[in-house]
């Protein structure tokens, strides 16, 4: 009996002993993909099942960006770039925390490659790859194109940029996929939309700018003389945004979107101010200031390349855009004084060919464009009677 017991005793300790090891740096498990939202936190990644030579491995700190997305790559679709964001360890696993929230109903691409990891165990399988995504905040589609800038029935055929803004904000990702633009045949236009992989949003996500390939638009350049400008004078265009493009609810768009445009010769004049009309209002009243151009401007810049100052100070009100971006009014929080103004407008203003205040885009070159971070002003006085 005695014997037995030890022999029990023994066997208990080699067991033991294998289970310690089992549980050591050289037991590798097969890694695992998920998605962790805590309450009131951000979504974030975590692959476990690494071993801990692994994890000392991806600790070092050497690894750039674009290696970290050899290891584990989070995107949108497989053909698109991968996520901006932090990858660390923590808590014996590879964490990946997105730099902006996933947008919820959206469906992710995550592709985790332990063969990039020095050390990995060849035993072990290395590649693990998953869909991950948070459920839809909302089950029905609401969203819609709310407006398209600009908002005339015409076009010239050297246009730079459109806006489109929705009702409500929208996901992330660029839309540049969702937007076609077709000729007054009804066939898309190629190669009319650049296709960065930026995303220019306005900070609430309600706005997307458009931007056409400037190498076609402005003459002399190789794009534009292999191809054209994309619109053609004298025909149409059609803008059409897809239902698909998803809001940031990860919801599409309740409906489609299509409106027409006129395409007129191109636009190659500068900006002229002289040309410009201002209609002041009387002293004492809140009624606007009014400003109104022999022609279109872009509708972005208009919000933030005019104002209106006094002795040098801006003074505070509210701006209004109409009449297809030829009409700025601006409104004063407090009433009119008797005396001089100035309607100030930065350099930076164009028309939506992209000419500027005494330069068309048309120039010999690009750099011959001022880059400057700080954009001149041109003061045009006016008088409050």
């Amino acid at each position: 009996m005695r014997l037995t017991l030890l022999r029990a005793a023994a066997l208990a300790s080699v067991l033991a002993g294998a289970t310690a090891c089992g549980s050591g740096s050289s037991g590798p498990s097969r890694p695992a993909v998920a998605l962790t939202t805590p309450p009131g936190a951000a979504s974030y990644l975590e692959v476990t099942g690494l071993s801990s030579s692994v994890l000392d491995a991806l600790s070092d700190g050497s690894r750039t960006p674009e290696q970290w997305s050899q290891v584990l790559r989070v995107a949108v679709d497989a053909d698109m770039p991968p996520m901006l964001g932090t990858h660390q360890v923590v808590d014996g696993s590879l964490r990946f925390v997105p730099q902006f929230p996933l947008d919820p109903g959206r469906r992710y691409q995550v592709r985790f490659d332990g063969s990039r990891v020095a050390g990995w165990d060849g035993g072990t399988p290395a590649v693990v790859e998953t869909t991950v995504g948070r459920p839809a905040a909302a089950s029905e589609p609401s969203t819609v194109v709310a407006r398209v800038f600009p908002s005339g029935e015409t076009v010239p055929a050297n246009m730079l940029r459109m806006y489109i803004e929705f009702s409500a904000p929208m996901g992330r990702p660029s839309g540049v996929e969702f937007i076609h633009l077709l000729d007054h045949d009804g066939r898309e236009i190629p190669g009319a939309v650049l296709p960065l992989d930026y995303e220019f949003w306005t900070p609430d996500h309600t706005r997307f700018t458009v931007f056409f390939d400037p190498g076609r638009v402005k003459k002399g350049i190789l794009p534009n003389q292999q191809m054209g400008r994309p619109l053609e004078a004298g025909g149409t265009v059609t803008l059409v945004v897809d239902a698909s493009w998803r809001d940031a609810h990860g919801l599409p768009l309740k409906q489609g979107y299509r409106r027409q445009f006129r395409v007129v010769p191109p636009d190659e004049q500068p900006l002229d101010t002289a040309a410009w009309r201002i209609q002041a209002p009387a002293q004492g009243s809140r009624a606007p200031v009014v400003a109104t151009f022999p022609k279109a401007l872009d509708r972005g810049l208009l919000l933030r390349a005019l104002n209106v100052t006094r002795d040098g100070k801006a003074v505070e009100g509210d701006v209004t855009i109409d009449d297809g971006e030829t009409r700025w009014a601006f409104t004063p929080r407090q009433a009119w004084r008797a005396g001089g103004y100035q309607l100030v407008a930065l350099d930076i203003l164009e028309d939506v060919a992209g000419n500027q205040i005494g330069r068309a885009f048309e120039v010999d070159n690009f750099d011959t464009v001022d880059k400057s971070p700080n954009p001149e002003t041109i003061a045009i006085p006016f008088t409050i009677h």
